[in-house]
């Protein structure tokens, strides 16, 4: 059910963005940590599995699956800006300022966006899809390999958000920064040698747990817990939770209704979390003029979110899914690596991102 939560860790961070509520901004926080935790048992799956540490099958298949959807998404906005700059500029303050070349540059660059801040950002939240690039690298030179160098990084990761703390560093330098997410992916790639092992299997009512107590740590933070518990205790224990559920969701199997609901849910998931500041400026613009944020507005935005979004990844089924799969499906080198038999319970085709 990856396909699901990934959907929803999606509408979470849109409801974060919209709605213009000081309580659910935090959804979004939460939302992309799972993200990042999804991201790294999953990467280090196909790593393992499927691309056996070949960089460049690896590196192609991982590009091809994030940037086209993003400049597609990219050029339209900067095309719905232009359109209305006005009015843009109101809706979102990193609008509000003349893309200019050197801004340009950085949004296509995509990388620089973590590191730099760019005056015009097209896709706010795309710094994640950035770190997550970062990251991807690591999992792939050194975490994804050996059960010892995914515990070594989640303790490193640990020892990060501790010195963050102890310092008294601002909240972005544990949320914003690539090596805030170290803490996530490795804790992901974690999971998945231990499954390996056999030592984390979790059952349906364990599982089942895991994801009521992450729903429920978020929802109390900013009411049962004050707003303090939000950026510091319910942060780590929401990720541990979402490990958790990882752990139990993996390697499941579905009734084929609901693993086709699941496909279909997963391949918006990402149109999804790239569309929603272009479909919410639309909607606002054409019913609630003046009215940049609202439960009314993200409701109403919500089904034509949805319907672009299947546009987009429909798109991208049918343009760019036939070369990724050849390259993903193509023979690996001798000394690429030595396949990692799949045992009892860990998909031998995991879950694609």
């Amino acid at each position: 059910m990856f396909g699901a939560l990934r959907f929803l860790l999606a509408y979470l961070v849109v409801l974060s963005h919209l709605v213009g509520s000081a309580y659910v901004l935090h959804f979004g926080f939460y939302a992309v940590r799972g993200f990042f935790v999804i991201s790294g048992f999953i990467i280090t799956s196909a790593l393992n599995e499927v691309y056996h540490f070949d960089g460049k099958r690896f590196w192609i298949n991982r590009m091809l699956r994030l940037l086209p959807p993003y400049y597609l998404i990219c050029v339209l906005t900067l095309a719905a800006v232009a359109w209305l700059p006005d009015q843009a500029g109101q809706f979102l303050k990193l609008w509000n300022h003349p893309a200019h070349t050197t801004d340009l540059l950085m949004n296509f660059l995509v990388l620089p966006l973590q590191f730099t801040t760019a005056q015009f950002r097209a896709l706010p939240p795309y710094w994640s899809v950035a770190v997550e690039i970062v990251m991807y690298g690591l999992l792939w030179l050194v975490i994804a390999r050996r059960e010892v160098y995914a515990a070594i990084a989640l303790g490193a990761g640990i020892v990060y958000h501790v010195a963050c703390v102890d310092v008294g560093w601002a909240w972005d330098a544990r949320y914003f920064t690539a090596p805030s997410a170290l803490l996530s992916f490795s804790a992901g790639a974690l999971v998945y040698f231990l499954r390996q092992r056999g030592v984390l299997t979790l059952g349906p009512g364990t599982t089942a747990c895991a994801f009521v107590l992450w729903l429920a740590n978020m929802i109390a933070g900013g009411t049962i817990f004050p707003d303090s518990y939000i950026f510091a205790e319910g942060y780590y224990i929401g990720t541990c939770c979402f490990a958790f559920l990882v752990a139990g969701l993996a390697g499941r199997t579905w009734p084929a209704r609901l693993a086709a609901v699941d496909h279909a849910l997963g391949r918006i998931a990402y149109p999804t979390f790239l569309l929603q500041w272009l479909v919410g400026f639309l909607v606002a613009v054409t019913l609630f003029p003046g009215v940049w944020r609202g439960w009314e507005l993200t409701l109403v935005a919500t089904p034509a979110l949805i319907a672009l979004a299947c546009v987009v990844a429909q798109l991208h089924e049918s343009v760019v899914e036939p070369l990724r799969r050849r390259v993903r499906n193509a023979s690996w080198p001798a000394g690429a690596g030595v396949p990692v038999p799949s045992p009892a319970g860990v998909p031998s085709n995991p879950p694609q991102l």
